[in-house]
């Protein structure tokens, strides 16, 4: 263990022991005040609407306020029934000073009810947590996150209020909607977010392409794209609009390549889209949210199967192995072409 990870873990196990024991909110009292720790990743935030959705059913006349990482704070302001959100780091980060101090400053607002949503939180993470519950946190159980975390987990435990939550492999989205109790009835997706004042008109009518991930297992190589790209089929009156950084080397009269300024502008790119082909988990949620046809591109890992879309129209094509590399350009643009009779 370095020094850094050395002194992470000791002041997580100092402020871990030092936070109050979990006094659980009574059946039937007053809550005026929630705050509701989001999750870290884009494509997990957006699993995550539907509990917020039945929390501000469960609290319609509390005040409910949300934690949320920097990248997801565009997102998170947007959600309906949100009064305030907070941009906070909580893995692996000791400082700056001004982070802790906003911590201690919604410590110091005596929330009724801390639930947290975020159930991967590295040893820090988890002190940091109990420190703004104030002895009021309500957490789903955690998951492996490090050797450290786990060391710590007992004690946090006896910190918490851990409930019953349904396993990841259930599905990701009913693990979140544990916190809140008995998810019958709740709906499975809940709309994303969107920049509705993005005019896409002149985009005329399209289908989007997004073909790099954020993990080796949802990415392709530059010389994979293009040769998917190539060979989509080709529609009367229909363009492809391809999310990228960069031009691709495939020159198409009917291909435009684009990067939208934020999150916001993506989802409304996808909400008015004629369909999605997509290797990220985040823009397959923001289009499953919306009920865009979404032709999802994944590998054969199993735990991926509790980030498949629960509802809308969706095409699942799944590679042999754990690499994108074994689906070829022929057997995608045979999926397009399904895609659009959905």
């Amino acid at each position: 263990m370095n020094f850094k990870k050395l002194l992470t873990h000791s002041i997580a196990r100092w402020l871990i022991g030092r936070a109050p024991d979990a006094v659980p909110c009574p059946a039937g009292a007053k809550v005026e005040r929630v705050l509701v720790v989001g999750y870290d990743a884009i494509g997990d935030f957006i699993l995550t609407l539907p509990a917020i959705a039945r929390l501000r059913e469960i609290y319609p006349a509390a005040r409910l306020e949300l934690v949320c990482s920097q990248r997801n704070q565009l997102l998170a302001a947007s959600v309906a029934g949100i009064d305030e959100c907070h941009v906070i780091t909580l893995n692996d980060t000791l400082w700056p000073a001004s982070m802790w101090c906003k911590l201690r400053e919604l410590r110091q607002r005596q929330y009724d009810l801390v639930i947290n949503l975020f159930d991967e939180p590295d040893d820090i993470a988890m002190a940091k947590l109990l420190l703004l519950a104030n002895g009021r946190l309500q957490s789903l159980p955690l998951r492996f996150k490090s050797d450290g975390q786990q060391k710590l987990l007992p004690l946090f435990n006896k910190k918490a209020c851990i409930v019953s939550s349904r396993p990841v492999r259930d599905h990701f989205v009913y693990r979140m909607l544990s916190v809140a109790g008995d998810a019958a009835g709740v709906p499975a997706t809940v709309p994303s977010p969107c920049n509705e004042q993005l005019d896409t008109s002149a985009y005329g009518r399209y289908l989007l392409v997004n073909l790099t991930g954020s993990q080796v297992g949802n990415s392709m190589t530059e010389a994979q794209i293009d040769g998917i790209l190539a060979q989509l089929p080709t529609y009367q009156g229909i363009s492809y609009l391809v999310f990228s950084r960069q031009s691709v080397a495939c020159p198409r009269q009917d291909m435009r390549v684009l990067f939208p300024d934020t999150i916001l502008d993506a989802a409304k790119i996808i909400k008015d889209a004629r369909g999605v082909i997509s290797t990220d988990t985040s823009i397959i949620h923001i289009s499953s949210s919306f009920g865009v046809p979404t032709l999802v591109l994944m590998n054969n890992e199993r735990w991926r199967d509790a980030f498949i879309p629960l509802a809308g129209r969706n095409i699942i094509l799944r590679s042999t192995t754990d690499n994108l590399a074994a689906l070829s350009p022929a057997e995608i643009s045979h999926q397009v072409d399904a895609l659009m009779a959905l």
